[in-house]
């Protein structure tokens, strides 16, 4: 799937040179150089070869166009190859016999939709803008899907989902093949649903084992594993009647019933009622909620404003600080028992309109009920700490915001604009708060995990609609706290369960369709942000890498992987029976992210897609790309004592099972990433991971934000090339680890052999 081009050299233009130091072929008119391609072919072999990209199962060509010129970036439409542009269904396709830009080559490697795209495609969902530039590139003005189309275009800038800027060039396209490439472009690129894009290529994934949280036995599983006390599975949601947005079973409080809890939906936002998704043996729960309903409807049917949750939470005993809640003693007992706020704070806020005063106290009487229900669930009764996470963390609005700086800041269009941006990197990225809002993140998920581990308090995280903010904190707690969470195994369950059951509306937030573009928000992006700045305080605490979080934050923006796509379970059901009803004569296979691993072998191949050109000398394989070598490094030290040879046999011992992870991640058999045949082991809660959230000790994630910048580009970003070298294992640390494994292996079975024989 990786090879596009064809070893036979095209008909069409056969280089693009650099006309940086050449003045020959040059006609200048102004300040403005007009480039001349060379080797133009004749006519009569335009026809003699037909070059077409390839195609998945399902996929459809919509438009081309010939003689394209593709510009390497940085180098002011200056250098660049030639080639034939394809638009499909699928992607973005630009097909040539050139050879390959080496930092494409070396992206497009350590991708994890490599399968699917070549070295020079580009999914339509990646899309983030399109541009029409000039040929000086002095302007740029944006295309629209419903705009009005130019008679001509002298090129299209692409704007990447993951930071990445594509110019071409259509100067030597013939007349009418640019505006058809465009206008498929813009009409496929910004579909009005999610189902009309690409989403299953017609044959299916290699199952990766990875739970989908979907299903009664995967939380059973997970209660088991915590060994949570006082919770309980319910089915209540099984066809989406309680909550769309929520998976079809919850773990709920053990004393509630599904009738209280369908009763108790109704009063939150979303109707998202408080949920478990993890917890300790010592009944510290985590629970995420959503707000209590923002609104209520009068005898007219107008909305009327509700009384803000902030009032009616301290007048019924809670506090709020700026790292979190606390419970105020005025009140505890009648709110956690009895549920009931105060009606004197009620019928100052909401006057002495009675409708709408019962109303707002049914709400906030639920949504007292639920917590109090969530203190009785702690075996000591604990007062439980509850995160308001609207009124500490950024709202969505800022967080785009800042996202879109931090786009500003590291697409340069050119030359002159990268290195004006270079001078002042550091106070454009203070200004856009985008390491401010990861402090933040940091802080507050600290707090949390303090809570549960030295107070062995209950956490509730509370946010608009639960399933935004809420996501970030619980999955940053549980990484800090439980050490499964820390494999790639755990991070896997983790995302599936925290993202993609509990219901982050992914199509929304990193706009996968044309609607809403007022609710994007890159909550994704700050999450795996806040996972990278983790990484690099602890380096050998977490068993990816960086580079493994880059990959998903690619694959997020690809249509096949669907774990990214939706905006719920139940909306990536309802996109699969619509696609299913199109296609009946064709099966439907929706490809979760996590079968990758299941696929895939090596992330960089020998063949250089038809190029002449010698493979990279590192042919690093999936492993040694995305599997931290120091994680690695760490459980052999574990090993290196006396008699580990002899206690690695022993199936009860710890040995046994640190070596049998190290088989998993070293061997032959490849069960990445997850085995469902693995025992149950019981969580081990770990608090040494302490954070430095000081916005002086916090990086930037250049390896992310820098990576299709080209390589003397990216050196000059302020000390760029000491961090990027720092967040890759070099490769004599994996020729080291191999040698360790493959002696141990031999160790075991000079030992077997000598207890055979004996």
């Amino acid at each position: 799937m990786n090879s596009h081009r064809k070893s036979t050299p095209s008909a069409r233009f056969t280089t693009y040179i650099d006309f940086e130091e050449i003045n020959n072929g040059l006609t200048t008119v102004g300040e403005t150089v007009s480039l001349r391609p060379i080797d133009v072919p004749e006519e009569t072999n335009v026809d003699e070869e037909k070059i077409e990209p390839q195609l998945l199962p399902g996929e459809i060509m919509i438009a081309r166009a010939n003689n394209v010129l593709k510009f390497a970036p940085l180098k002011a439409n200056r250098t660049g190859i030639s080639g034939t542009l394809f638009v499909t269904n699928f992607k973005v396709s630009f097909v040539t016999s050139l050879p390959v830009e080496a930092k494409e080559r070396e992206m497009h490697s350590k991708s994890l939709q490599n399968r699917f795209l070549g070295v020079h495609d580009v999914c339509l969902s990646e899309v983030d803008m399109v541009n029409q530039f000039s040929e000086d590139n002095t302007k740029k003005k944006r295309l629209l899907y419903n705009a009005q189309m130019p008679p001509r275009l002298s090129g299209l800038q692409l704007v990447l989902k993951s930071l990445r800027v594509i110019n071409f060039s259509f100067k030597f396209t013939p007349t009418g093949e640019d505006i058809r490439v465009a206008q498929a472009l813009l009409h496929h690129a910004f579909p009005t649903s999610i189902d009309h894009l690409f989403l299953s290529c017609g044959y299916p994934p290699s199952s990766p084992g990875i739970p989908d949280f979907c299903r009664a036995v995967d939380w059973e599983h997970e209660l088991q594993r915590t060994r949570c006390p006082n919770w309980r599975v319910s089915k209540h949601n099984e066809f989406f009647n309680l909550c769309a947005s929520l998976p079809t079973v919850l773990v709920v409080p053990r004393d509630l019933l599904d009738a209280q809890l369908e009763q108790a939906a109704q009063h939150f936002q979303g109707t998202r009622p408080p949920v478990w998704c993890w917890g300790t043996p010592a009944g510290a729960a985590l629970v995420r909620m959503a707000q209590i309903s923002p609104s209520i409807t009068d005898n007219n049917d107008n909305p009327v404003a509700r009384v803000p949750v902030l009032a009616l939470q301290a007048a019924s005993g809670f506090l709020v600080g700026r790292t979190g809640w606390q419970w105020a003693e005025r009140g505890l007992h009648l709110a956690l028992e009895e549920g009931k706020p105060s009606r004197l704070s009620v019928s100052k806020s909401v006057g002495s309109n009675m409708k709408k005063r019962k109303v707002d106290e049914a709400s906030q009487q639920q949504e007292n009920r639920m917590m109090g229900l969530v203190h009785r669930c702690h075996p000591m009764r604990l007062q439980p700490k509850i995160f308001d996470l609207d009124q500490i963390l950024p709202s969505l609005k800022e967080i785009q915001i800042s996202y879109i700086k931090l786009r500003e800041l590291h697409t340069p269009d050119d030359p002159t604009q990268f290195w004006e941006q270079d001078r002042h990197y550091f106070s454009r990225l203070e200004s856009s708060r985008w390491l401010s809002h990861i402090s933040k993140c940091l802080e507050v998920a600290q707090n949390a995990a303090t809570a549960i581990l030295h107070q062995n308090s209950s956490v509730i995280l509370q946010d608009a609609t639960g399933c935004d903010l809420s996501a970030v904190i619980s999955s940053l707690v549980q990484l800090l706290l439980d050490p499964h969470m820390r494999t790639i195994r755990g991070f896997h369950c983790l995302i599936q369960k925290e993202w993609v059951a509990l219901g982050h509306p992914f199509t929304k937030r990193l706009g996968h369709t044309r609607n809403q573009l007022e609710e994007q928000s890159p909550v994704w992006l700050l999450f795996l942000d806040c996972v990278y700045q983790v990484s690099l305080q602890h380096h050998t605490a977490l068993e990816f890498t960086s580079e493994y979080l880059v990959a998903l934050w690619h694959a997020a923006h690809c249509s096949l992987h669907s774990s990214f796509m939706f905006n719920s379970v139940n909306a990536k059901y309802s996109a699969s029976d619509v696609l299913q009803r199109e296609n009946p004569q064709q099966p439907i296979y929706l490809r979760p992210v996590w079968s990758w691993w299941a696929e895939d072998k090596s992330i960089i191949e020998n063949e250089q897609n038809g190029s002449d050109e010698e493979p990279l000398d590192s042919k690093i394989s999936a492993r040694e790309a995305f599997l931290n070598v120091h994680y690695i490094q760490k459980l052999f030290k574990s090993l290196a004592i006396s008699g580990a040879v002899r206690r690695i046999s022993d199936p009860l011992s710890s040995a046994y099972h640190t070596w049998q992870h190290i088989d998993c991640l070293m061997g032959e058999t490849r069960q990445l990433p997850y085995d469902p045949s693995t025992p149950i082991v019981p969580l081990q809660l770990d608090g040494s991971l302490r954070l430095d959230i000081s916005l002086s000790n916090l990086r930037p994630w250049l390896g992310c934000f820098c990576a299709w910048l080209s390589e003397p580009a990216m050196l000059t970003l302020n000390d760029s090339e000491s961090l990027l070298k720092d967040s890759s294992p070099a490769s004599h640390h994996w020729s080291h680890i191999h040698e360790m494994y493959n002696t141990m292996k031999d160790l075991l079975s000079q030992s077997l052999a000598n207890g055979a024989a004996q």
